[in-house]
């Protein structure tokens, strides 16, 4: 496996080696606790691209968070995101005249100004399909309106979500290190800057709402990240972060086929405790936590892909959800409300303590 050396930390030492051409460190104990992991899944390899190395996950028996194992350099990751998925401007398909009207509804009971008296009446038969009023809710991110000044979101891809909320009112910013993401998103007249959260030039007390989208897994400090969205929040302003739920029905069907393991780029996998936790111990007051199967549907697909054949390629086309997939999500919608861990993603709405 190439070259090692010792890297001095204290009670918490690792080693430094060399991983199929990345530089990485090796961590046997949980960065949440400092318990002692138990190696969960070994022997992967990237599914989504070709990105090099072979990686694993280790769990903590105490406090259950699930880490990569080894972990690349910071001055490594790039060589992991050259074929990333951020990189493709996928347009999604033109909505239906339902599906439209079931967007208006669902914006209208967020709280935008859109609509009239129609789309409330639609609005009521939303209640009727929870799922469907899930899935538009997830694509705004669960951010309630109306817009109220200057939206973040960190780890913006390509921008497509801002350029959504832009024209529904509000001032936004978006933050991304892959420069051909953050090209992407420019393309789309938004604003970015190209840097991680916790080297972006912020300004303190200056956002209304910063948004982590699938951001917090891939950052080797979720404390030092969430303490940072602490600092650049206006007091009263939220943060909503989203991020894939260790303890998902997903990810007990699919075991170490789960789509949302994505080594080697998900470097921790949480659950609602270990998240609230991490945003607890960076200054946060956590005002809800819960989990979602909007997206059950999109991981059961990639994980019956991987789990056939050891990849999965995103589709160059929006892609038709099966009948298979509509009931996964279904089913576990329903597991949900008896099983509120059960969702395949975490979300977390915090503010200032």
């Amino acid at each position: 496996m190439g070259r090692e050396k010792a890297v001095s930390r204290g009670p918490m030492a690792s080693w430094m080696r060399d991983n199929e051409g990345v530089a990485v460190e090796d961590v046997r104990v949980c960065p949440l606790c400092g318990g002692a992991g138990e190696e969960l899944y070994p022997g992967l390899r990237d599914r989504l691209g070709d990105a090099p190395g072979v990686w694993s996950f280790q769990r903590c028996p105490a406090c259950r968070h699930i880490w990569l194992d080894p972990r690349p350099l910071p001055a490594e990751v790039a060589k992991l995101y050259r074929e990333y998925y951020t990189h493709s401007a996928l347009e999604p398909r033109p909505p239906t005249p339902v599906g439209l009207a079931a967007r208006r509804a669902v914006l209208a009971g967020l709280g935008y100004a859109v609509g009239g008296p129609r789309d409330l009446r639609v609005r009521s038969l939303l209640c009727l399909f929870p799922v469907l009023r899930e899935s538009i809710e997830r694509e705004l991110r669960f951010l309630r309106g109306p817009p109220r000044g200057t939206l973040l979101d960190a780890g913006c891809g390509d921008g497509s979500f801002l350029a959504e909320m832009r024209d529904l009112g509000w001032k936004v910013l978006g933050l991304e290190p892959d420069p051909i993401a953050a090209e992407i998103a420019r393309r789309r007249g938004i604003d970015v800057i190209e840097s991680p959260l916790v080297e972006g030039a912020l300004p303190e007390d200056a956002f209304d709402a910063v948004v982590l989208n699938h951001v917090i897994e891939h950052v080797s400090d979720p404390v030092r990240t969430f303490n940072r969205c602490r600092g650049i929040l206006k007091r009263g302003g939220v943060l909503v972060a989203v991020t894939p739920n260790a303890e998902s029905r997903g990810h007990r069907r699919f075991g170490d086929a789960w789509f949302h393991l994505d080594p080697p780029r998900h470097l921790h996998l949480f659950t609602g405790k270990t998240l609230r936790d991490s945003a607890e111990r960076a200054g946060l007051r956590v005002t809800e936590i819960r989990t979602s199967a909007a997206s059950a549907d999109e991981a059961r697909r990639a994980s019956r892909a991987i789990r056939a054949t050891g990849r999965f390629r995103p589709p160059e086309a929006p892609a038709r959800t099966s009948l298979g997939d509509r009931a996964f999500r279904l089913a576990e919608w329903a597991t949900i409300r008896v099983a509120p861990s059960a969702g395949e993603e975490l979300l977390l709405f915090g503010t200032q303590a």
